[in-house]
């Protein structure tokens, strides 16, 4: 798959092994990365460069980054305006976002503003660092396809049937939106099959 990843430089050098570590991950998985800035930057940062970028290019490179991708991949444990820029424009696009926080994050509030964001794409997780081959492959596994379409002929009985027509109205969402997001539900809590998904 395509997949956009990126991280802040900010305290790059603490969370450096993580960093490579997920982008290694990704390409030895066979995954294509559409924005691979990882290499330069280091090697950026190594040699103290204080070279004048262009953020616009930058900024343009990012955002096509994530237009060309099937997913994207933050780990946000440094979070900054640019991360949460990009989570955004990623879910604005429509594209399945799996955000990594590297154990409670430093914060003191159990919600930030991220979880205020409605969306069946986005999955925000806390990871200890030997979960997160897993959390990866799972994340990657489970939109696999995802493009593709298939038709599935529902036979329903009458309370079933009835129920989706008054949660459509109730709720104002489709009688497909509900099903898909019950279905969801289940999949996201479902144990035996994300250990499916990370086997196969």
């Amino acid at each position: 798959m395509k997949i956009y990843f990126t991280c802040s430089t900010a305290k790059f050098n603490k969370y450096r092994d993580i960093y490579f570590r997920i982008r290694h991950l990704l390409v030895s998985d066979g995954h294509v990365l559409t924005r691979d800035w990882l290499p330069h930057t280091e090697q950026r940062l190594k040699r103290k460069q204080k070279e004048l970028r262009d953020i616009k290019a930058i900024y343009q490179a990012c955002i096509q980054g994530i237009r060309d991708a099937d997913l994207v991949i933050i780990e946000d444990t440094v979070s900054n305006f640019s991360t949460g820029h990009q989570i955004t424009k990623a879910l604005q696009m429509r594209k399945p976002t799996l955000v990594l926080w590297q154990g409670r994050k430093y914060r003191q509030f159990n919600q930030m503003f991220i979880h205020g964001i409605d969306s069946d794409i986005l999955e925000i997780v806390e990871y200890k660092p030997d979960e997160l081959d897993e959390i990866i492959r799972v994340f990657i596994n489970k939109y696999a396809g995802i493009h593709e379409k298939n038709r599935f002929h529902l036979v329903l009985n009458n309370l079933e049937r009835s129920y989706l027509d008054w949660a459509q109205n109730r709720y104002k969402r489709s009688r497909t939106k509900l099903i898909r997001d019950s279905l969801k539900h289940t999949i996201d809590n479902d144990d035996e099959f994300a250990k499916y998904l990370n086997h196969r």
